[in-house]
């Protein structure tokens, strides 16, 4: 049996570590919270580092190829990452892991899983938004709990439990209730997800990753219980005009990240949760930039047929010129 890979959980703490910063940068934290941010990060990628070589040199990678990748000289990189060095290291990194449970125990899983802000973990605050939504869905469709319960073969109680996200339903429930409620499933499919840790495919063709993410826009939209238009746009200080909130809400327009930044925020969501799937547009639209004979035509608001000028490269998916 292969031993399992030291850089792989090392990653998942590096990933969580970028999110935790940027989170930070949205919530607008002080200079030296940033700082200390950027420092947990840079010494995790260090560490990442020499795990990843560890694992190459273990599946029988010669230094030389340790030094190609790494641009550096074959001796350099015997010195650097020798495994007595980087055992030495790991096991530096572990004591600073055992140190940090010992004095919070709360927050010193690996990865970290705070939203960098002190919040809840991502998969909590989702599974809390799923409830919201549902909740509203319910309130709009003026059935009882006993009703709602009848109506799908489960207890009263538990349906009391879903509404009030103290249970995590599954995806045939949610689908269940949505259904009931006369909702779209599919709009709440991303809270489901994240609440779940799972990830969004990689790559999908362009409309679907354009569908997804409109999708996930409305759930949380759903989920802060509707707001008008007029709302939002006073939420994000007038930085959201009335037009192009309308356009995300019909589905009409895939905005660009900061024009999504500030709706998710304006209807009280976390843009970390909504990133993987702008990133999937975006991969997305890039392929689209290299057509293949006989792919379909691109969806608004890329353009109508003529490719090239559906966006320039310095350009994000979803900006209008």
């Amino acid at each position: 049996m292969n031993p399992l890979p030291l850089a792989r959980n090392i990653a998942e703490s590096v990933q969580a570590l970028a999110q935790t910063l940027l989170a930070s940068e949205y919530g607008e934290q002080d200079l030296e919270a940033l700082l200390r941010h950027a420092d947990e990060l840079t010494r995790e990628v260090d560490y990442y580092i020499c795990a990843a070589v560890q694992d190459a040199r273990r599946k029988g990678t010669t230094w030389e190829k340790v030094a190609a990748a790494a641009s550096v000289s074959a001796g350099t990189a015997r010195s650097r990452w020798a495994e007595k060095t980087v055992r030495r290291r790991l096991e530096r990194r572990a004591g600073e892991q055992l140190a940090l449970r010992q004095r919070d125990p709360a927050t010193a899983t690996a990865p970290p899983r705070t939203d960098g802000q002190g919040g809840v973990p991502p998969g909590e605050r989702s599974a809390s938004k799923l409830a919201a939504a549902l909740s509203h869905l319910h309130r709009n469709s003026g059935l009882t709990i006993r009703q709602v319960a009848q109506s799908t073969d489960l207890s009263p109680s538990y349906v009391s439990r879903i509404m009030s996200g103290e249970r995590l339903p599954n995806w045939s429930v949610v689908e269940m209730l949505a259904s009931l409620f006369e909702g779209d499933s599919g709009e709440l499919a991303m809270l489901w997800e994240n609440a779940h840790g799972m990830t969004p495919p990689a790559r999908q063709p362009l409309p679907d990753a354009a569908a997804r993410l409109n999708a996930a826009l409305r759930g949380l939209y759903l989920a802060a219980a509707s707001p008008s238009p007029t709302r939002i746009h006073q939420v994000s200080g007038g930085t959201l005009s009335m037009p192009i909130i309308k356009d995300i809400l019909a589905g009409r327009t895939v905005p660009d990240w900061r024009t999504t930044v500030s709706f998710v925020q304006a209807v009280g969501g976390t843009p970390t949760d909504i990133r993987p799937l702008w990133e999937s547009v975006h991969y997305a639209f890039l392929v689209f930039l290299d057509p293949v004979e006989g792919d379909p035509p691109l969806p608004p608001p890329f353009g109508a047929g003529d490719k090239s000028g559906a966006a320039r490269e310095d350009q994000n998916p979803g900006e209008r010129s």
